[in-house]
């Protein structure tokens, strides 16, 4: 077995500390904490940043989607995994990896201050490394997944600096994320059982056409009980969506446009109607 495949090394180095402490920093790869990141963000800090963030994280997630349903490369054996929460997914690359580096890499970059920049570093590695620890991934899976996360930033950063968003008006915008999402979904290796990429393109058209300017409160402090307020009801609504999702099963074009309108919701909830809720009280603006 070459080093890229073998995780023997990982049961050498297990306590239940190291374990407790790598499922939590794992943890913070999953939907739930990431979708509520970027909520909170969106309402507290600024809703122009993490209108930006929230896209570059779909579109990331929906190319991680695609190669693991393209190559379907399989996980460790059951045998090292610590982490239940994979579900049928496979292994290459490693989406916790390739978003972690999305994510914060991207705020380290918007930010531009040192000390972020190195604990954004710190978090990415302990987020890769504690998928190697929880047997969920081996270290070619993780290395990819940090590397195709470099790559996206890397376009993104350039994108930036050519100004490519100033080219086009809204509405042509819009045009090339119809028809992005269209090839994707020509292209996808498979859709039964895969409804997540639909989910992922519909949460990025409502964020597309959803995102506004509207600035929640201008006092710190009811900005931040507001948003607390605000993101306590973005989690109930993605438990009520999860669960509506478990609940209904289709299958064929109605099961995609089915998944694709969930998440399409979602992100009008989120990106939209909390903040004109807000604002109908003049608690926003």
């Amino acid at each position: 077995m070459s080093v890229w495949n073998d995780l023997s090394w990982v049961e050498g180095i297990r306590t239940p500390f190291l374990n407790f402490f790598f499922y939590n920093i794992s943890l913070t790869g999953y939907p739930i904490f990431l979708f509520l990141f970027i909520a909170f963000g969106y309402f507290f800090w600024s809703p122009q940043r993490f209108s930006r963030v929230a896209m570059l994280l779909f579109i990331s997630a929906v190319v991680n989607s695609f190669l693991k349903d393209l190559f379907q490369d399989p996980r460790p054996p059951a045998d090292f995994m610590l982490d239940e929460g994979t579900g049928t997914s496979y292994g290459w690359p490693s989406g916790h990896a390739q978003i972690a580096v999305t994510l914060w890499g991207l705020l380290a970059y918007e930010l531009k201050n040192k000390f972020i920049s190195i604990g954004a570093i710190t978090f990415i590695l302990l987020v890769a490394f504690s998928r190697m620890y929880l047997g969920v991934h081996d270290l070619g899976d993780v290395a990819s997944g940090l590397l195709i996360g470099s790559f996206i930033l890397l376009l993104w950063h350039y994108a930036i600096q050519y100004k490519i968003y100033e080219k086009f008006d809204k509405f042509s915008w819009f045009y090339i994320l119809i028809s992005f999402q269209f090839f994707v979904h020509l292209l996808y290796p498979t859709h039964e059982g895969h409804e997540i990429s639909n989910w992922l393109l519909g949460a990025m058209t409502g964020w597309f056409l959803g995102a506004s300017n509207l600035v929640i409160a201008s006092n710190n402090i009811i900005k931040f009980l507001l948003s607390l307020i605000s993101t306590a009801a973005v989690f109930f609504m993605m438990i009520f969506l999860f669960q509506l999702d478990e609940l209904v099963k289709l299958s064929g074009l109605i099961s995609i446009l089915y998944s694709y309108s969930l998440g399409f919701f979602f992100s009008i909830f989120v990106s939209w109607i909390i903040p004109r809720f807000w604002k109908l009280f003049n608690l926003a603006n």
